[in-house]
């Protein structure tokens, strides 16, 4: 299980895209030296005009310093290019794995429909002691109430207040993330494609459900201004997915594909060249 930024937290920060092309001795040490920021939270290895696909969450207006400083640094660096999120389209924890009963579905939908999440304020100003919450649930999302109020400060209940108050604003989102090898969908790929403004207005709730294949989904800036994350058996079936994406998305063209290669870093925690999650580094809220 695992938490990341919300759309209430989303608003508070940077959320961007930026595709390295580094050297080609110093790709891995480009990856490692950038898994140490808190600020990135996925690091992928990728098939196409550049090296590197870095998701960044960068609190306040720090991208900028982000981008000067951090990767202004970095002597293996040689390019990089910077696509800034200005929606989201399809989030991942509405995409489902489909391997649970109907009667568990069930019982999550009513336990997602809380009165906290719906009745009342919800608005959060975060805080030293929210922020230490969020950091706590990053690194393990099963974390009980109990360590996370050691960590905050604070009693267990008042721990429970704020993580529901934080979940029922949409400043973090939960969701569980699986280890992909022998289930199938091994291979991700990355889709660059354009829309107008209205027919990304048009898009759907329920598009995630319509088009499983479909990972996330974000307007950005740019050129082609739709980011897309796909999961693949293989990249052979990448051309049949686009079709099929395309015939459900009108208005949509997709202009360029990556297929990612090896994954260092995931929402904040190291990929083993195995695939699976090893240490955390809490993305800085």
């Amino acid at each position: 299980m695992n938490f990341i930024p919300g759309p209430g937290m989303a608003a508070l920060m940077e959320l961007a895209f930026i595709e390295l092309t580094c050297r080609n001795s110093q790709v891995t040490q480009v990856a490692e030296d950038l898994f140490q920021d808190h600020r990135t939270m996925t690091i992928q290895f990728i098939a196409g005009s550049a090296h590197l696909l870095v998701t960044v969450a960068a609190p306040g207006q720090s991208l900028a310093d982000f981008l000067l400083t951090t990767i202004g640094s970095l002597d293996g660096v040689l390019h990089y290019s910077v696509r800034t999120v200005t929606g989201q389209l399809v989030e991942a924890s509405n995409w489902h794995f489909r391997a649970l009963p109907p009667a568990t579905m069930r019982k999550l939908r009513r336990l997602a429909t809380h009165p906290e999440s719906h009745g009342g304020e919800t608005h959060v100003a975060m805080d030293g002691i929210d922020q230490e919450i969020v950091r706590s649930l990053s690194i393990n999302g099963r974390m009980g109430l109990r360590e996370i109020a050691q960590r905050a400060g604070i009693t267990p209940p008042a721990a429970a207040r704020r993580v529901n108050r934080l979940i029922g604003g949409n400043y973090i989102t939960v969701r569980c993330d699986i280890v992909r090898q022998g289930l199938g969908q091994n291979v991700s790929a990355v889709f660059w494609g354009s829309m107008s403004p209205d027919d990304i207005l048009l898009v759907g709730p329920n598009l995630a459900a319509e088009l499983p294949e479909i990972r996330i989904m974000t307007a950005v800036t740019g050129a082609n201004n739709i980011h897309m994350v796909v999961w693949l058996n293989n990249p052979w079936d990448s051309l049949a997915v686009e079709r099929k994406i395309l015939h459900a998305i009108p208005g949509l063209t997709i202009d360029d594909r990556r297929i990612v290669l090896r994954t260092f870093k995931y929402n904040g925690a190291r990929i083993t060249e195995s695939g699976r999650f090893g240490d955390v580094l809490p993305v800085g809220f």
